[in-house]
């Protein structure tokens, strides 16, 4: 069931590419914009061309381009997607009622105790005063309205605004309208406790190089790579390696012995000019770290939440401990939940505050690193040749001797007794990775089709196209040889034994 889940996943991930396309696009197309394994894209969407209404168009290199239709409109009833859905939306309610029963709570109970007070307040008044007062009425309605009017405040809850009489609103000014905010007053609360949603997407890495990836024309090395995401030479090259697995990559090494990671098939695209609409990502030195605040709330707000918490927990403690003769439910439902509720509240945010602080240093350490990475890449042209740094700028700084090192810095001594620092690997492969990008076609287009599922009439002759039937069936089935109708996209033989 895991399995299934994680397949219509990967499915939904898919069509979301295929949908800002128009349906149209090349395996390479959709693995750049999700950042799925190339294979485990390839082998997605030739699963799904028997679920959706789709064909196939073949170019004169034996490229593919998937065509679907532009609603991605299925053929027919998919097992398990209803229950996969069903989960989906299940657990967005879910977590929608956790969000909202915190509110719930926090109001509730405010609400709860103020009606406590209220009606103690009554008892009082109608035990002291006489019932024959005229003004008893007034006494009475002035707490609840007041009351009222803090709550529509904060709240944005008018309670009394259709039971005024005519001639109290020909008397009163004109209230000034209270705008509702953007964000909800349930995910304000929220966040108090629990800080800003953050949007994670968990292959955003990966999509983010193999869109760099694309603009490089399908050529980089470990220098490279580690100008956009700040990691050492030894760990960009380890990072390339797994990518040439993860997106179907190849290496090749240059004459002075750096190794170039190649991606042919992540640069076959759909139409010319793909590339140029590619946001890759920036220079690690240009994008800062950031800690998220730590609600992402109005002061005002937080205020607000924060007495109305002070004020359950003060009115939980006061009921345990103030006044007997209370049965055990009332105790709990009154005492001890809003006082276990309110700390919890109140603990949550202020564990979060100590450990924001240890993030804010962490981000400090790395923003001065990536100032000092600024200076290796700076002195590093495209050309090959490496410029010399005054070593002060590396010796003075707290990370220095780190990123002298993650970029296999070397020291040269002048004769006047000067320091420089030079960072000769990081210029040579640069200027390797520039001279394989311009010995590349700048951009790996689908070519012109020699063959379409849809059609009845081909463009080669027969006896190429028999031979080109059967390529194409083992490419696509495997080591098995599978004949395919290609007009209904369904198996029309059996697999033959090898």
């Amino acid at each position: 069931m895991a399995q299934q889940s994680s397949a219509f996943e990967l499915e939904d991930r898919i069509r979301g590419a295929l949908k800002k396309r128009g349906g149209v696009a090349t395996v390479g197309d959709v693995a750049a914009e999700t950042g799925l394994p190339y294979e485990e894209t390839e082998i997605a969407m030739r699963k799904m061309l028997e679920r959706y209404q789709s064909h196939l168009d073949v170019d004169d290199e034996g490229n593919l381009l998937y065509r679907f239709d532009p609603g991605l409109k299925a053929r027919g009833y998919q097992k398990g997607r209803r229950w996969y859905d069903f989960k989906k939306k299940a657990w967005a309610a879910f977590t929608w009622i956790f969000k909202v029963s915190i509110m719930v709570v926090l109001v509730g109970y405010t609400a709860t105790f103020i009606l406590l007070l209220l009606a103690l307040a009554i008892a009082g008044i109608a035990a002291a005063t006489s019932q024959d007062n005229d003004d008893v009425g007034d006494v009475f309605l002035l707490p609840v309205y007041l009351i009222a009017r803090i709550l529509e405040t904060v709240f944005w809850i008018s309670w009394f605004s259709g039971f005024d009489s005519p001639s109290r609103r020909r008397r009163r000014r004109p209230r000034r309208k209270v705008e509702r905010p953007e964000v909800p007053l349930y995910k304000r609360i929220f966040q108090f406790v629990f800080g800003p949603e953050l949007t994670r997407d968990e292959l955003a890495a990966e999509r983010a190089f193999a869109r760099f990836v694309r603009v490089r024309q399908g050529r980089i090395t470990a220098a490279d790579w580690a100008s956009r995401t700040g990691l050492s030479l030894e760990e960009a090259d380890q990072a390339l390696t797994a990518a040439t697995m993860r997106f179907r990559g190849d290496i090749d090494v240059a004459a002075d012995g750096t190794l170039i990671y190649r991606f042919d098939d992540l640069r076959v695209t759909s139409e010319a000019g793909a590339d140029d609409r590619l946001q890759p990502p920036k220079p690690i030195w240009t994008r800062k770290v950031t800690v998220p605040p730590l609600t992402g709330n109005k002061g005002s707000t937080n205020t607000w939440i924060a007495i109305f918490n002070t004020f359950n927990l003060i009115m939980g403690a006061f009921i345990l401990g103030g006044v007997t003769g209370l049965s055990t439910g009332v105790s709990v439902v009154l005492g001890v939940i809003p006082v276990i509720f309110s700390l919890m509240f109140f603990a949550i945010p202020l564990a979060r505050r100590f450990a924001r602080g240890g993030k804010l240093k962490r981000a400090k350490r790395e923003n001065e690193r990536r100032e000092l990475i600024e200076a290796v890449y700076l002195s590093a042209a495209t050309d090959g040749v490496a410029r010399p740094v005054d070593a002060r700028i590396f010796e003075t700084h707290p990370r220095g001797d780190d990123v002298f090192a993650d970029f296999n810095g070397e020291i040269r001594v002048e004769d006047d007794g000067r320091t420089l620092y030079l960072f000769p690997e990081v210029a040579r492969q640069l200027g390797a990775a520039e001279s394989a990008r311009q010995r590349a076609a700048s951009e790996v287009v689908f070519g012109q089709t020699i063959f379409s599922s849809d059609e009845e009439t081909l463009s080669m002759a027969e006896a190429e196209m028999l031979e080109f039937d059967r390529r194409l069936a083992r490419e696509l089935g495997g080591d098995s040889m599978v004949e395919f109708d290609w007009e209904s996209l369904e198996e029309s033989a059996t697999v033959g034994a090898s």
